[in-house]
């Protein structure tokens, strides 16, 4: 049985410094930052007090010292760097999305069961403390069952610099695989990982990236859910878990979520009973900073994945690989509906 894993991170870009300060924080171990060179690699592993860099990925999954890789490159390497460290026999945390599709991200699926190795999504959102308590709440029934969810998710995109990764296909850009996914993912939380009927709208870049767009799931026999998602806008980030005797409010940022609030109906129409639960972030270790906001909460999926591994688990029961799949397929209707296609291959420089 493992006690502790020693990672392997892939890349050295912003997500890979705060994931890697979640190892940290988590007290974990990691043996290896590898990079497209060693100099980016080297910073990162000074700063996170790695054991060693390495200049390529090839060296960095073939370190025998490392059991888990975590990738976290652009959209479109996750495919040929999630596979490469699976069939160097490592474990896998794949950063978000897991894939460009649904047939790239069945590969990942396919290989690492046939391997007998862990998988996971690093669907971070999913292992908050508020995150776990809405479930426990929606398991217990107090509420009712769920039939709606509404949620938002917008920010203003790099507008200043169009050779961006957001504005680029080549780099699977857009707001769906980046921020819309956070919502989707509520959605299959809340209802399930079955596939619902999808309807979609979207504002496109003149280069045919959606900067925004709006989704309208139904599952027929479950209930419903409208996302709204945006590079163009600043939104409130909430998002409402309607049910039959009540509602659950997580207050934003909800990606990240702090506090949620639950109103559970007192029985007078308009009237309910409030309850506030408030989850502060983990403090990071002295002399570790993150570049994305609460990212000290990467600590919570570093633990969920440690517990898999220790457990020999080959998936995670809090973000199967099947919803993981699930995902992605809505993902896939709503840009075959507004018209979004990635290049086969990538030209994209990566960290």
């Amino acid at each position: 049985m493992m006690e502790r894993p020693r990672w392997g991170i892939l890349g050295a870009g912003n997500i890979c410094n705060d994931f890697a300060a979640g190892v940290v924080t988590a007290g974990g171990s990691i043996s290896a930052v590898g990079a497209s060179s060693l100099s980016k690699a080297q910073a990162l592993a000074d700063k996170v007090k790695a054991s060693r860099a390495v200049g390529s990925y090839e060296e960095l999954v073939a370190d025998p010292d490392v059991d888990v890789v975590y990738v976290g490159t652009i959209h479109t390497m996750h495919l040929p760097h999630a596979r490469m460290a699976l069939n160097a026999g490592k474990h896998v945390v794949c950063e978000k999305p897991l894939a460009v599709n649904e047939k790239e991200a069945q590969e990942l699926v396919d290989l690492a069961r046939a391997k007998g190795l862990f998988l996971m999504e690093a669907m971070w959102t999913r292992f908050f403390p508020v995150t776990r308590k809405v479930q426990e709440i929606l398991a217990s029934g107090e509420l009712g069952a769920p039939k709606s969810v509404q949620a938002d998710f917008g920010f203003i995109g790099p507008m200043e610099d169009k050779n961006h990764r957001l504005w680029d296909l080549n780099c699977a850009g857009g707001a769906m695989l980046d921020i819309g996914i956070y919502l989707v993912q509520l959605a299959t939380m809340v209802f399930g990982a079955s596939m619902p009927s999808v309807q979609s709208t979207a504002l496109l870049t003149p280069e045919g990236v959606d900067h925004e767009g709006a989704l309208s799931l139904c599952w027929s026999d479950k209930g419903s859910a409208s996302l709204l998602f945006t590079l163009r806008a600043t939104t409130p980030e909430h998002a409402v878990i309607m049910c039959e005797k009540g509602y659950i409010r997580l207050h934003g940022p909800a990606h990240t979520p702090e506090r949620m609030t639950v109103f559970k109906s007192s029985g007078v129409r308009g009237k309910f009973e409030e309850q506030d639960f408030d989850f502060p972030l983990p403090q990071l270790r002295p002399g570790l900073t993150v570049i994305y906001p609460s990212s000290e909460g990467m600590m919570y999926q570093v633990l969920a994945a440690e517990k898999c591994l220790k457990e020999q688990k080959l998936e995670c029961p809090e973000y199967p690989l099947e919803e993981s799949l699930t995902v992605m397929r809505i993902m896939d209707a709503y840009r075959r509906q507004v018209g979004v296609t990635y290049p086969s291959e990538s030209t994209c420089t990566v960290s």
